[in-house]
């Protein structure tokens, strides 16, 4: 049995991007339908926390006074310049007034001070750690953003499939295919198609296969890709999908299956968190030390010095550290990271943490760093010279390989047992996508834009460097709102002159 619908507009994917554009099309009169292969609307921006924004009134109210030039320099910067300048300009431009208008529909809205940030490392950035405005009763505020939206004209069809597009001989498309959670089959004739189904992070081979490691967790909705294949089949080209990688958690237990709690993971209460997100040594799994442990107060960066050997590594300890851990002596020296998943205060036995990480096959425990290596698979030969070097750094309160900063070189690899508990980088999904315009119009290999197709958030490329993403809190998630906001307006001017 086949549903056969007409609308002026029909989007697809009803995260932030996919809400919003529908939103602004309905606002300007046009009959307007938003399909949702979930059973309710908000997509991954709904798990996220906030949004990115500058110059904005809470801001203001704040006492800051932040300027999009300088936002966008920054942007620019970090991205090393390959992200769509037009596109990050416009972007950071309409986010002030995107996010008005998502307050207007309902959305509470608080402003985290930078000082307030959980991203130690932004403190002494307003623009990193200031410009982030974090959603406030979320359930309530989605209710109220849908009711409004639905008030609008928006009609919403969850637990709908997008399937493909319908595109004519020269091009042009004019609608796409679904299919219900019933088997019903879905044809929506359209002037206007908005993609903005997030991205295929829920596809792990397929994650796998474009981050070349099948080494790191996945998070999040599982959205597995339909808009980003009928995006390139249309003929929009995919410049920078990669994966939304976001701190490291540690790894789930291979034994206890019942909860989070059990699977020693990131958003847990378990004490052992402590470790993940405090500077200790970390270890590839060659047993080789790779980068600045103090990354662990900035979630991207954590998560980049991870990812670049794989997406997976170790954090070394001795007994006497554990031992420090379960006293809580020292810890002055290491303020805990609340970067990614959180670590709890909870007080807790680190030895008996550490062995049920062993029995949970999420950690090896070795009497010598000999045996360790080989319970671990690490190249004894290799982790023996590491572990000589950082403690020699250790005794000399200055680390010469990576300059971690000398309040964190505090514990040696001395006495054993020696644990090696290991961590996995995270992913939330993915960013990135097909070329656009800033507008959000797709743009074929030829850099002309596709007639009807539009597109935004997890699907549409240019915002990001393409291969990770910038350190500004709320940024994928404002980027999301923002430019769906850009392509709802777009398809209204565009159908003005049809």
């Amino acid at each position: 049995m086949t549903k056969e619908l007409t609308v002026d507009v029909v989007v697809a994917g009803c995260g932030g991007a996919g809400v919003e554009a529908a939103n602004i099309a309905a606002s300007n009169g046009l009959k307007t339908l938003a399909i949702e292969k979930l059973s309710q609307i908000g997509g991954n921006t709904k798990i996220s926390s906030g949004f990115f924004a500058i110059d904005t009134k809470e801001q203001r109210e704040a006492g800051l006074h932040l300027s999009t030039e300088e936002a966008i320099r920054q942007l620019n910067v970090y991205n090393h310049y390959l992200n769509n300048g037009p596109l990050t300009r416009r972007i950071v431009e309409n986010a002030k007034p995107t996010l008005e208008e998502i307050e207007n529909l309902g959305m509470a809205i608080k402003l985290n001070p930078t000082a307030n940030t959980t991203q130690f490392a932004h403190r002494d950035n307003p623009y990193e750690g200031g410009s982030y405005h974090t959603y406030v009763n979320k359930p309530e505020s989605w209710a109220n953003v849908q009711k409004s939206v639905e008030k609008k004209g928006v009609e919403f069809m969850v637990n709908t499939t997008m399937q493909g597009l319908l595109q004519e001989e020269d091009g042009t498309v004019t609608g796409l295919t679904g299919k219900t959670a019933n088997g019903e089959d879905l044809i929506v004739h359209a002037k206007a198609v908005i993609v903005t189904t997030g991205g295929f992070g829920g596809d792990v081979a397929r994650v796998a296969k474009l981050m070349h490691t099948n080494r790191m967790r996945s998070l999040g909705v599982p959205s597995m890709g339909e808009g980003m294949t009928a995006l390139e089949k249309a003929g929009g080209v995919n410049i920078d999908s990669h994966a939304l990688i976001h701190a490291s958690q540690l790894a789930k237990s291979k034994v206890a299956q019942n909860s989070s709690k059990e699977h020693l993971a990131g958003f847990s209460d378990n004490p052992l968190t402590r470790i993940l997100l405090t500077p200790l040594m970390w270890i590839d799994p060659t047993g080789r030390r790779f980068t600045d442990e103090a990354t662990i107060y900035d979630t991207v960066l954590w998560a980049n010095a991870a990812y670049n050997i794989g997406g997976m590594y170790y954090i070394l300890v001795d007994t006497d550290t554990l031992k420090a851990y379960t006293a809580n002596k020292e810890l002055s020296h290491f303020e805990v990271s609340k970067a990614g998943p959180g670590a709890t205060d909870k007080a807790g036995d680190f030895i008996e943490l550490a062995e049920k990480a062993v029995e949970g096959q999420v950690a090896f425990k070795g009497d010598t760093l000999e045996a360790l290596a080989k319970k671990a698979g690490f190249e004894y030969p290799v982790l023996k010279e590491e572990v000589a070097r950082y403690n020699a750094n250790i005794a000399a309160g200055k680390d010469t390989e990576y300059a971690k900063p000398d309040q964190y070189m505090v514990y040696p690899i001395k006495k054993g047992p020696f644990y090696a508990i290991k961590a996995q980088v995270a992913y939330l999904g993915t960013v990135g996508g097909v070329r656009v315009d800033d507008h959000l119009r797709v743009l074929n290999e030829d850099f002309t834009p596709i007639k009807g197709l539009y597109t935004g958030g997890a699907n549409a490329g240019g915002y990001y460097e393409g291969q990770s993403y910038p350190t500004y809190e709320g940024l994928a998630s404002g980027f999301s709102w923002t430019s769906g906001h850009l392509a709802g307006l777009a398809a209204v001017e565009d159908l003005k002159t049809r």
